[in-house]
């Protein structure tokens, strides 16, 4: 039985893997492999957060840059 946390992956996935271009379907393989909604924090987190260098995708991966405003 699915839950409602795996049906908000598996549709986090399928739209990210249904729009044009290279970083829909990056963005899915990355949902797919390092989301986990039980987890706290967005996908986009939990992605950058990612050390997975062996991953021939890593240096794709959407990321967030952090702007010092000190």
């Amino acid at each position: 039985m699915t839950t409602s946390q795996d049906d908000y992956k598996q549709k986090l996935i399928s739209n990210h893997s249904s729009k044009k271009g290279l970083s829909g379907e990056v963005n899915a393989n990355c949902i797919n492999y390092t989301y986990d909604p039980n987890d706290v924090g967005s996908w986009r987190r939990h992605v950058n957060n990612l050390t997975g260098y062996s991953c021939s995708l890593y240096s794709l991966r959407p990321t967030t840059t952090l702007i010092n405003t000190k």
